[in-house]
């Protein structure tokens, strides 16, 4: 809330807990500040201490913001596993390390300051931009803070701002290194190229001792993943409308609740050309009497058509009533007097009418009908959401509770958490990802939630789990030769293409070698070392960057069956542009990069000259872990 109301863009929060997963506590040692502790305190840096409270609000909050912002919530064990515990607490330190900076260097904020501050935040204005002290305390009480927890917070926040603001003050990143870069990221080159097959009849066929130490080397290659059996009661209105019934009273009564859905307004396309005096359009519209064309008459005013366009709009679509009307009286290809709207004068040139159209019942009966349906049983939903739960609570199996309310279970058989089955082939699952996702976090008689779905429900229980497990060899024997294979095949590619750089670099020509390869040349231009594609992939682009120009250089194929033979030609550098946009952002991002480093520099010292101890007893009780 505090960094809301403070404009956190600006404060040191922003330029430390921007990159707060980033942050690791190898930064300063960590594990070499678990020593001496006053039993009392989580943490300690100099003077100040951090409670166990202060970090539980601040990992709460942190938590509360990551759900807010995603839509979707983390659990403790899941923040715990990225580290965001560890980083929450190295958060807490370097704030505290500033801090004690503070009090070592004596600076104050006075209540005036943060008071004359407030009043010119917008949370705490009327409508009329006034303070209002009771607008003041309502924002605060609403997120449970007292005016003396946001002056303390407040006056924290601004003395940190203070010595954390002065570390990178206008720091620019040097031109040179700013060049450097830019000619780096903009250099561009060509290359000629052909490339080299090899068939597997040109290499040994693998021996049993081989497949078998290919097996044996690689089981994660050759490991099946884990299956889960999974029943399912899923119910959601197009599930239900099926059994819905309705008379054709009920359809009617529905077309006169929604008739005016299957209408559609009368529509026009019509060219404008507005003027700041009467004289001007009347100028105008005397040479359109005369049989000029109005679009000639727009060019000659200075507008294109695009300008002047306003195409199938409605009546509503026009601001300005007169102009409306005016546009909505015409007939299709005429033009109208001279209209004087609310800000201009106009001309107006119908050139396309749709008149309106009310479709009747007939016309759409069946898109109606199937509307009406999925509403009504869009309200049977809930009824059979409070059965299931009714029934579960009773001990009832989902097998039972299917049969009780009439809506089928569907037993999906060993599908993996990526959705596919045993086969290898792509299961259908209703909501895959959520299902999924549900399931594999769960266990076989486990009681589930069910998974809310837009208007509707899945319950779920898991039936069986096939754990992961090394695949017999003789069933993927098969594949194990392959790999031998394609190994082999990738190792004689890329022998010949190493010969073949070989002897160009010894004076033979690149059409030379092609010819004897029986290959095609081809070229490549304006290559980039960060941009690549099917046509020329990322190791091909390497090699071109690897050799100066006219060099000479090999390259695997992304799937290792063949090998590039490449000469790298012409080198471009483009003159450098200071004020280019590109230049720009270089600048920005080498100047952030620089301003970050010494920020966590200038921290780091800082802790370090402060001296930081850790209660390792009671971080472990809060964090359920071990200090490393």
């Amino acid at each position: 809330m505090l960094d809301t109301l403070r404009n956190s863009a600006k404060s040191w929060v922003a330029k430390i807990l921007i990159g707060l997963l980033a942050v690791s506590f190898a930064v300063w040692g960590i594990a070499d500040v678990f020593r001496g502790f006053d039993a009392g305190f989580l943490a300690k840096v100099g003077k100040v201490e951090i409670t166990s409270q202060e970090f539980s609000q601040a990992y709460d909050q942190y938590l509360q913001n990551f759900s807010r912002q995603t839509g979707q919530a983390m659990t403790q064990e899941e923040a715990r596993g990225l580290g965001i515990d560890r980083a929450i607490l190295n958060s807490l330190i370097q704030g505290a390390a500033l801090d004690h900076q503070g009090q070592e260097m004596k600076l104050a904020i006075p209540d005036s300051m943060i008071a004359a501050e407030a009043a010119l935040n917008p949370f705490f204005q009327d409508a009329s931009g006034a303070f209002d002290p009771a607008r003041f305390r309502n924002v605060l009480a609403n997120n449970g803070l007292t005016e003396q927890m946001y002056l303390v917070s407040e006056r924290r926040d601004k003395l940190r701002d203070a010595i954390t603001g002065t570390v990178d003050g206008n720091l620019s990143a040097p031109k040179a290194l700013v060049e450097a870069m830019y000619r780096y990221r903009s250099e561009q080159r060509d290359a000629r190229y052909f490339v080299v097959a090899t068939a597997e009849s040109e290499i040994p066929a693998p021996t049993d001792e081989e497949i078998r130490k290919e097996y044996d080397s690689n089981p994660a290659a050759y490991t099946a993943p884990e299956y889960r059996s999974i029943a399912i009661l899923k119910a959601e209105p197009a599930d239900a409308a099926a059994k819905v019934q309705l008379t054709d009273e009920d359809i009617a009564a529905g077309y006169e609740k929604l008739k005016m859905d299957y209408f559609v307004p009368e529509r026009r396309t019509i060219l404008q050309l507005s003027f700041s005096t009467l004289e001007d359009a009347q100028k105008a519209k005397s040479r359109l009497a005369g049989g000029e064309d109005f679009l000639a008459v727009a060019r000659d005013l200075g507008f294109v058509e695009g300008d002047i366009t306003f195409a199938d709009k409605a009546r509503t679509d026009f601001l300005d009533p007169a102009i409306a009307d005016a546009a909505f009286a015409l007939t299709e290809g005429s033009i109208s007097e001279p209209v004087k709207g609310n800000l201009n004068t106009v001309l107006l040139k119908a050139t396309k009418v749709s008149p309106e159209k009310q479709s009747t019942l007939d016309e759409v009966r069946a898109a109606l009908t199937e509307r009406l349906k999925l509403e009504k049983a869009g309200e049977e939903i809930q009824s059979i959401y409070d059965a299931v739960e009714d029934a579960t609570a009773g001990g009832a199996k989902l097998d039972e509770i299917a049969t009780q309310i009439s809506v089928p279970l569907q037993v999906i058989q060993k599908v993996d958490a990526s959705g596919l089955g045993m086969d290898g082939k792509p299961v259908e699952i209703p909501h895959k990802a959520e299902l999924l996702k549900a399931a594999f976090a769960s266990d076989v008689g486990l009681e589930n939630a069910p998974i809310s779905l837009d208007h509707g429900y899945i319950w779920y229980d898991v039936r069986e789990v096939v754990p992961s497990a090394v695949k017999p060899f003789e069933t993927v024997k098969e594949q194990a030769r392959a790999a031998v294979v394609a190994k082999k095949i990738s190792a004689v590619s890329a022998e010949k293409a190493k010969k073949l750089v070989e002897r160009a670099r010894a004076g033979s020509s690149l059409d030379e070698l092609a010819k004897e390869s029986a290959a095609e040349i081809k070229t490549a231009q304006g290559l980039k070392r960060n941009e690549s594609g099917a046509d020329f992939p990322a190791p091909a682009v390497a090699a071109v960057y690897a050799v100066p120009q006219n060099g000479f250089a090999s390259a695997l194929s992304p799937d290792g069956q063949s090998a590039w033979v490449i000469q790298s030609q012409a080198v471009m550098l483009p003159p450098f542009d200071p004020a280019s946009a590109e230049a720009k952002t270089i600048a920005d991002e080498l100047k952030s990069m620089t301003s970050s480093d010494l920020m966590q520099s200038y921290l780091a010292a800082v802790q370090k000259d402060a001296g930081a101890s850790i209660n390792e007893t009671l971080w472990r009780q809060i964090s359920g872990t071990q200090t490393q």
